[in-house]
């Protein structure tokens, strides 16, 4: 059945056949059926079936990724205030099996950050980045020690008055937020602000005790477990000791090669489990690229052999890292068809609060990939319909 064909049959049930599906429950059904954008049910026959069709052709049906941490992709970044940027850095995520996401935004002026956020909530509502559903401010009220790839001179403490215009520049828009525990006024800020923005520990010099106080006040995520945060220790365990053990907190891990070596990644899998890590990319403009020389806001990083770093230095710059990807390392790794979706899709929608997708649980939205057996990308669909 041609992608035409499945579009001019969005009133009537699609049934997509002879493939894998991972349903909730870890079950694994063989087919699927979709009608107005929403999954309709488990288990038809293509004999007993009347409406249009999809052979799967051995293929693998999982829910949607979603990425909470995404700067850029296709030569693009969502932070510079152009809606084109925007829409580029979606398409090549999207492309790739990302079919929700988080426009990620890194520490600048109040005024840059307001118009960043401000181009990609008309975004959205142009439908130009049907898969961008909400901003994450990955600054500005990060560490001055844990910078990592943030200018120096767009980090800051936090200020109340600030974050309400932030939030005001997303114009409805879901947000989250990473912040450093131990600024001034973090806390303060996390219990405020709470119901109305997803808090992240990171870029972050907080004591294992400051961490915990942050969980407590309403910070439920961290970013890019094991950076930008100090290294674990016997004596002073710190945020990764608490990050791994918490059960009321799920972190990010990118699965780039660079930022975590494969012994951390199983580490982190057996002591937090599947149920608590969430993938993500953290990707800058060159995902989807080649290898060079690429802007950041206030910074210039170089990517080679498909390392992103601060030119100059050894400090990595984001990743290059897509989804797709991510996946494909996950499953090298011998993580099973539910772990991986659950890492890939579901924990962060939980997290997010996002009841209608994050798995292909009856009544949820439509947004799928069907892979091979490793992973690669065969078609994505976004509610119910091949992109």
């Amino acid at each position: 059945m041609r992608p035409k064909a499945v579009r001019e049959a969005r009133s009537a049930q699609l049934l997509l056949f002879n493939g894998t599906i991972i349903a909730p429950d870890r079950a694994l059904e063989h087919s699927v059926t979709v009608r107005n954008g929403a999954i309709d049910g488990y288990g038809a026959t293509a004999k007993d079936h009347d409406g249009p069709m999809l052979d799967l052709r051995g293929g693998v049906v999982r829910a949607g990724y979603i990425d909470l941490h995404c700067h850029g992709g296709g030569g693009a970044g969502v932070y510079s205030g152009d809606e084109d940027d925007v829409a580029t850095t979606a398409e090549t995520h999207l492309r790739r099996g990302t079919t929700s996401m988080l426009a990620s935004l890194t520490a600048a002026p109040t005024s840059a950050l307001r118009a960043a956020a401000e181009a990609v909530a008309r975004s959205v509502a142009s439908r130009r980045a049907p898969n961008i559903v909400g901003v994450h401010f990955e600054g500005p009220y990060l560490s001055r020690k844990r910078p990592g790839a943030q200018p120096p001179d767009g980090l800051r403490d936090v200020e109340e008055g600030e974050l309400e215009e932030l939030i005001a520049a997303c114009a409805g828009l879901p947000v989250s937020m990473t912040i450093a525990p131990e600024l001034p006024g973090a806390i303060a800020a996390i219990r405020r602000f709470a119901h109305r923005v997803r808090f992240f520990i990171g870029h972050t010099d907080a004591t294992a005790a400051e961490f915990d106080v942050a969980v407590d006040a309403g910070a439920h995520g961290v970013t890019h477990l094991f950076n930008a945060m100090p290294p674990f220790h016997h004596r002073e365990p710190g945020p990764v000791a608490r990050a791994l053990l918490d059960p009321r907190v799920r972190s990010e891990i990118i699965l780039d090669g660079h930022h975590m070596d494969d012994d951390a990644v199983r580490v982190a899998l057996a002591v937090a489990g599947p149920r608590r890590l969430m993938l993500v990319t953290d990707a800058m403009a060159a995902a989807g690229m080649t290898d060079g020389d690429y802007s950041l806001p206030g910074l210039r990083a170089t990517v080679e052999d498909g390392a992103a770093y601060v030119s100059g230095t050894s400090t990595l710059a984001g990743s290059t890292l897509t989804m797709d990807r991510a996946v494909q390392r996950l499953i090298e790794l011998g993580s099973t068809p539910h772990e991986v979706s659950e890492m890939a899709s579901g924990n962060a929608a939980e997290l997010m609060g996002w009841t209608d997708r994050g798995s292909l649980r009856i009544g949820a939205r439509a947004d799928f990939v069907v892979t091979d057996a490793v992973g690669k990308v065969r078609s994505v669909f976004l509610a119910g319909e091949p992109i």
